[in-house]
């Protein structure tokens, strides 16, 4: 998608699906990070639908159950936590409520702990 598409608030899984291409790809990262004690990850690359780049830093421990162990369905621990990531990019899209980063488009990451 080219960098011009006009702000839109949308959650459409095209845009996960789009994000797990980017990661396939490498051209979309995840990377650990640790500062003072507390853990967290930085998603950095391109918008699955602007394509802009961006960087979005999380604190996993202050996040509710993406630092501990989460449970599947029959109450065993998990190895995968779900990331919800909006675009956060510094290219002005038409349309862009005022205070607000990015094209408005929010999609899914997979995390596997390791």
């Amino acid at each position: 998608m080219s960098g011009s598409a006009a702000y839109l608030a949308t959650t459409d899984f095209r845009w996960t699906e789009r994000a797990f291409e980017l990661l396939g790809a490498q051209r979309l990262t995840v990377s650990d990070h640790t500062a003072d004690g507390v853990t967290g990850v930085v998603v950095s690359g391109p918008c699955p639908r602007c394509d802009h780049h961006f960087v979005d830093r999380r604190a996993l421990d202050a996040v509710t159950g993406m630092s501990g162990a989460t449970r599947i369905g029959d109450g065993r621990p998990s190895d995968v936590a779900l990331l919800d990531v909006t675009c956060g990019c510094d290219t002005a899209h038409e349309g862009t409520p005022e205070g607000t980063a990015g094209c408005g488009a929010s999609f899914r990451i997979e995390l596997r702990r390791q």
